[in-house]
């Protein structure tokens, strides 16, 4: 993971995916809306906002990234079916992108309060769906998820087995 998107350049190619996963969690935790500006990347953090520019016919789009992806050798961004209409290869399926990390300042109201509130989502999101064993020590194991957002590093962990065998070794022990 980027700990911040500015100053992101990146080429190759994009894709788009998703129409029959409307309303499923992305990797932030937001509810895919394949008509939303969004894409998923592998390492920007989410709510960074890139500018997309296809090399093939020079059209551009904005989109904020909320989900993890693609996993395809040679991709840079996966997008919604809205973001890959506007930029003109919906029908072809990929296309040459250019991906240029837009700076807080350039933004809109709306569009930096969206990625606050993807931030946020996210945040929850990963407390309540926690993946990976970050420690484990004889009976009892840590989960937790690191991710990194715009506004920094969001850490949530939380003790998830052999609780009740620990606080039962303890008073044994007493």
């Amino acid at each position: 993971m980027l700990a911040s998107g500015a100053g992101y350049q990146a080429g190759g190619t994009a894709s788009w995916y998703g129409r029959r996963d409307a309303g499923r969690p992305t990797a932030s935790g937001t509810s895919f809306d394949p008509g939303a500006m969004r894409i998923a990347h592998k390492t920007l953090p989410f709510g960074t906002w890139v500018r997309i520019r296809n090399l093939r016919n020079g059209r551009e789009a904005v989109a904020m990234v909320d989900d993890r992806g693609p996993f395809v050798d040679g991709r840079v961004v996966d997008a919604t079916p809205a973001v890959a209409e506007k930029l003109g290869f919906y029908g072809d399926g990929t296309a040459p992108v250019r991906v240029t990390a837009v700076p807080l300042a350039e933004l809109s109201a709306a569009q930096r309060e969206a990625a606050r509130a993807d931030e946020r989502t996210a945040v929850t999101y990963a407390r309540s769906h926690p993946h990976g064993i970050l420690a484990e020590a004889g009976h009892v194991a840590i989960r937790g998820v690191v991710d990194i957002t715009t506004t920094g590093v969001k850490i949530a962990v939380g003790v998830v087995r052999g609780v009740l065998h620990l606080g039962w070794d303890l008073l044994r022990a007493l």
